[in-house]
């Protein structure tokens, strides 16, 4: 850990990294109690979840051309200045009174669409700053901070709801969080790979084609990413919109009580990067494989018991599975896929990701009006555990292989 920390340009990435995960958090339930508050419609939530994140699918492989082309570093900055200001923008219209629904889901867009532009370059950012034997430490620091973000930043925002009557005060730390951390950033040195060609538009299309031809040839890539990502991430993409459901109209706990789950689930994620910084995982499959399976069963427990401390209990569970998955995969990620495509095919993967979660948010807004949330719960349980299982073949395969490339290197 001491080289890590060593790290200055890893180091200045992780600090705006955190400071802005912080803001995005608080920003992110304070909207969507607002919503909830101003129209009590669960589609009116989904909605508003959508906004979030749709921009990420159009958005992204794009930006993840640009990070494997132009310089990341200045993508990051203006990134964060821009979602910032997007904030304040939504901040000053709720304190004046003037934000209309269809308003908000615009500015929505520009914000998600500013983060999109700003999520390929940080991330193929790290494997570039950190060399390969300190990856899953990096990664899992990364989790960590992001999970200390998930506690402070909605266990603070819904406290701060209660006691603020208008919650475009509150915003206006999401939007200076994001301002910080673009300062922070603009100290980083990233390294340029130098391996982009110069011909305009169709070399930009090319490069980004060239990153799925890449994805599609290697199908334990391709397997990774649909098992993995885009049917694990279908199922829990709606827990967002459950978890306030729940709170509201089953629970009756308030915004505190939302608040005070997603803390828990952030906490058990926060002792998950604790685990594996700690090296109780040296497998990034197993790592990987766990995390899945722990995901399935903490769905099962909320389905079956349907109470809220059971809830608050099976999201510690969930987040130490999240943690576990997240760290696990996004090394296998990046230890797969070369340094020089790294931005394109890293963001790639991610929009297949981010395409399930929509989806998979409109499905649980619709379904929750019209099915129990125990019958719900219990059946996406059931696939997360059952898929997380099937890449236990991957495991093999990769395991396999590495032993064989380091007989070879001896």
């Amino acid at each position: 850990m001491r080289a890590l920390f060593a790290n200055r340009n890893y180091m200045l990435l992780w600090a705006g990294l955190s400071v802005s995960r912080f803001g995005y958090r608080f920003f992110n339930l304070a909207v969507l109690w607002f919503v909830m508050q101003g129209t009590g419609s669960a589609l009116s939530l989904g909605m508003t979840v959508l906004c979030f994140t749709v921009p990420t699918i159009i958005i992204e492989p794009l930006a993840g051309v640009a990070a494997d082309r132009f310089d990341r570093k200045k993508i990051m900055v203006f990134s964060d200045i821009f979602t910032g200001s997007t904030m304040l923008v939504i901040a000053v219209l709720m304190i004046n009174g003037s934000l209309s629904l269809p308003l908000l889901y615009v500015l929505l867009v520009c914000s998600a669409a500013s983060m999109a532009l700003f999520n390929p370059s940080a991330n193929s950012s790290i494997p570039l700053l950190v060399e390969e034997e300190h990856l899953t430490k990096a990664n899992s620091l990364n989790q960590l901070s992001t999970q200390g973000s998930n506690i402070l930043g909605p266990a603070l925002s819904g406290i701060l709801i209660g006691f603020v009557g208008n919650i475009g005060f509150l915003l206006i730390i999401s939007g200076a969080a994001f301002v910080i951390s673009a300062i922070t950033e603009s100290w980083i040195k990233v390294p340029r790979m130098n391996n982009h060609k110069k011909d305009g538009k169709q070399s930009f299309v090319y490069e980004m084609l060239d990153g799925f031809q890449y994805v599609k040839k290697d199908r334990e890539l391709l397997f990774l990413v649909i098992v993995g990502g885009i049917i694990i991430n279908f199922f829990l993409a709606p827990l967002t919109i459950f978890f306030t459901y729940m709170s509201d109209y089953i629970f009756d706990v308030g915004a505190s009580g939302l608040g005070f789950i997603n803390s828990v689930l952030a906490t058990g994620a926060m002792f998950g990067s604790l685990m594996i910084m700690f090296n109780v995982f040296k497998n990034k499959y197993r790592m990987a494989v766990a995390g899945l399976l722990l995901e399935g069963i903490a769905l099962l427990i909320m389905g079956i018991t349907l109470s809220y401390y059971a809830t608050v209990a099976a999201a510690g569970l969930l987040g130490l599975g999240v943690c576990f998955a997240s760290v696990g995969l996004n090394t296998m990620y990046q230890t797969m896929i070369p340094k020089e495509m790294m931005g394109r095919v890293l963001s790639l993967v991610s929009m297949m990701l981010g395409a399930s979660v929509p989806l998979g948010q409109l499905f649980g807004s619709l379904i929750i009006e019209h099915y129990s949330m125990t019958a719900i719960l219990m059946i996406f349980g059931a696939i997360v555990s059952l898929s997380s299982l099937s890449l236990i073949r991957i495991v093999r395969v990769e395991n396999k292989e590495e032993i064989i490339a380091e007989k070879e290197v001896q």
